[in-house]
C-alpha cells in the first residue's frame, strides 16, 4: 500500500521525465477534487514561464488522471510543478496548452510530501490577448465540481426561477457535442431545461430522476434547437439541499473556458 497522499515516487519521477503515460480508471463517474482541501488564498501567487512538460498521472487516493504542467519560471526561479485538474475536464476546454507555450499561472502553492505544487486557478496562454483557462473559483472550489450540498441552501426568487416536476429527458447536439436536457412540467406548461454537455453532466455528483421536484434559475428566454425545440439555459438547478451550478451570473458556462 502506498503511504504518500500524492504518490511522490510516481508523481515527481513522472514530472522529471515529462513523458509518463496516463493511468486509466474505468467505471467511475463522480467528479472529485483530491487537492482542493489544500488550496488557500493566503498562499496565492502569480508567475510567468514556459511550458517544458505536460504529464498525466493518477494520484494516490484519486479516481481520475490529473494534468500537470512543468513551467520554467521566466525569472530564473527554476521549474514549477503546476496541477490543472482532471484530464476529463482539462481536455474539453477551448484553450489548449502545448509544450513551449508561454503561460501566466495564478494559483495556490502548497506542500505535498515536502514538494511544492501550484494548484492552478487560472492560466493565461501566450500572453496578453491569449486564451484563458479558468480552473478554480477565488475560493479555490474547482469549476469541474458543479454540485454543492448545503442544508442552508435556499432557492432564490425572481422571474427567471422556474419550478416543477421532472417528467423526462431529451438530448440534442451542438457542434457535434451531445447535451442532455430535462423536461420540466410547471404550472405554466412544459419546458426543456439545459443540463449541460453529457461529458460534464454525467460526471457530476447528482442523479436526477423522473418525479424529482426542481427549481431552475435560467436565462430569460429559450434558445432554438431545431424546429419547434426550445431549451432554457440553466444557471443553477435546486433540489432539496443540493444545487447544481452550470453557469455563473454572467451566463458563462462552468464547463467551457478559454473563449
Amino acid at each position: 500500500m502506498r503511504k504518500t497522499i500524492l504518490g511522490t515516487t510516481l508523481f515527481i519521477a513522472a514530472c522529471a521525465q515529462a513523458n509518463a503515460q496516463a493511468i486509466r480508471v474505468v467505471n467511475h463517474n463522480g467528479a472529485t477534487d483530491i487537492w482542493g482541501k489544500y488550496y488557500t488564498s493566503g498562499n496565492k501567487l502569480t508567475f510567468t514561464g514556459k511550458v517544458t512538460g505536460i504529464v498525466k498521472t493518477l494520484p494516490d487516493g484519486g479516481y481520475d488522471d490529473e494534468v500537470t504542467l512543468l513551467v520554467q519560471n521566466k525569472d530564473g526561479g527554476g521549474t514549477s510543478v503546476v496541477d490543472l485538474g482532471p484530464t476529463w475536464y482539462v481536455d474539453h476546454q477551448v484553450a489548449k496548452i502545448k509544450l513551449k507555450d508561454k503561460v501566466r499561472v495564478t494559483g495556490s502553492k502548497v506542500l505535498v510530501d515536502g514538494h511544492g505544487v501550484v494548484l492552478a486557478s487560472q492560466i493565461l496562454v501566450n500572453g496578453r490577448g491569449g486564451l484563458v483557462v479558468s480552473l478554480r473559483r477565488q475560493s479555490g472550489r474547482a469549476f469541474w465540481m458543479g454540485t454543492e450540498t448545503d442544508p442552508n441552501i435556499t432557492v432564490p426568487a425572481g422571474p427567471n426561477v422556474r419550478s416543477g416536476q421532472l417528467t423526462g429527458f431529451s438530448t440534442y447536439t451542438i457542434n457535434n457535442v451531445p447535451y442532455t436536457a430535462g423536461v420540466l412540467q410547471t404550472d405554466n406548461g412544459t419546458l426543456n431545461i439545459d443540463l449541460g454537455p453529457q461529458w460534464y453532466y454525467n460526471r457530476q455528483n447528482t442523479v436526477y430522476r423522473i418525479g424529482d421536484n426542481l427549481s431552475v434559475v435560467s436565462g430569460p428566454v429559450p434558445f432554438q434547437i431545431g424546429p419547434g425545440n426550445q431549451i432554457y439555459q440553466s444557471y443553477s438547478i435546486y433540489r432539496g439541499q443540493q444545487v447544481y451550478n452550470i453557469r455563473d451570473q454572467n451566463g458563462n458556462p462552468m464547463y467551457y473556458w478559454g473563449q
